[in-house]
């Protein structure tokens, strides 16, 4: 496939970030969301969490019978859409050739394909709350919701892995998009593929927040923005993933055209 080299300016010559390119230059991708595009990777996220503060301020009621409740709730339900349109993403990428003739982006969009499935699952109890089939007693007896989940029962498949996935955004999400800011070599290296665009800050922000609301509201009992703020954090958490795989999409796309 023919290359399209930057034919003048400061990335004359620079090809886009490939880890199977050993030798660089390299040249940031082109392809990453722009201010012409706030209205999506900024306005949702912003959208999201005010209107769960002002919900919440506004009517706490209506908050926990119709965002909060288990399974048909705002919250829940949409953390399970999110999680299954992510999956669908990744599972997309796994079938192009360019993403199957490397093993790396093969095995890593695998896992993330995976991790989005173990998700969906998880959060409704793997159809449990559609098909309100009963918990089998010896499961009740260990899973803190009687539901048929693991992340309810067992802290390895439940609070190790958030926090995994809260320091993967934290640094992908925040860190290494603002030192990116001062050191635009992070965006034109080897492996630059990986690291998340700008664009995708304010959903990192919008996990961090709650995050934040979480950790002020069970440690020093400071009133929270709304309840269970855990659950808010999820749905970022989750946005953040489908984001990044819709925005790896493009970088992948722009790799196959040049």
């Amino acid at each position: 496939m023919p290359q399209n080299k930057i034919k003048s300016g400061p990335g004359a010559g620079a090809l886009l970030p490939d880890p199977d390119r050993r030798t660089g230059p390299y040249r940031p991708f082109a392809s990453d969301p722009g201010w012409s595009e706030a209205w999506w990777w900024l306005g949702i996220p912003a959208l999201l969490a005010i209107s769960l503060i002002g919900i919440e301020a506004v009517s706490n009621e209506f908050y926990v019978t119709k965002i909060l409740p288990e399974g048909y709730g705002f919250l829940e339900l949409s953390q399970f859409l999110i999680a299954v349109s992510a999956m669908l993403v990744a599972l997309r990428l796994l079938f192009r050739p360019f993403v199957r003739s490397r093993r790396l982006l093969f095995v890593f969009l695998g896992i993330a394909a995976l991790g989005c499935f173990y998700i969906a699952g998880e959060e409704h109890s793997w159809g449990q709350h559609f098909f309100h089939w009963q918990t089998p007693e010896y499961w009740a007896e260990i899973n803190r919701q009687q539901e048929t989940n693991l992340h309810n029962a067992m802290p390895l498949f439940g609070k190790k892995p958030r926090v995994l996935l809260e320091l993967g955004i934290l640094v992908g999400g925040v860190i290494l998009p603002l030192l990116a800011v001062l050191y635009p070599a992070i965006r034109a290296n080897r492996w630059s593929l990986f690291i998340p665009p700008g664009a995708i800050v304010p959903t990192a922000l919008g996990a961090a927040l709650f995050k934040v609301v979480d950790m002020l509201w069970k440690t020093f009992q400071v009133p929270s923005l709304v309840p269970r703020p855990s659950e808010a954090i999820e749905i970022f958490l989750y946005m953040f993933l489908l984001f990044y795989l819709i925005m790896f999409t493009r970088r992948i796309s722009e790799l196959e055209r040049e």
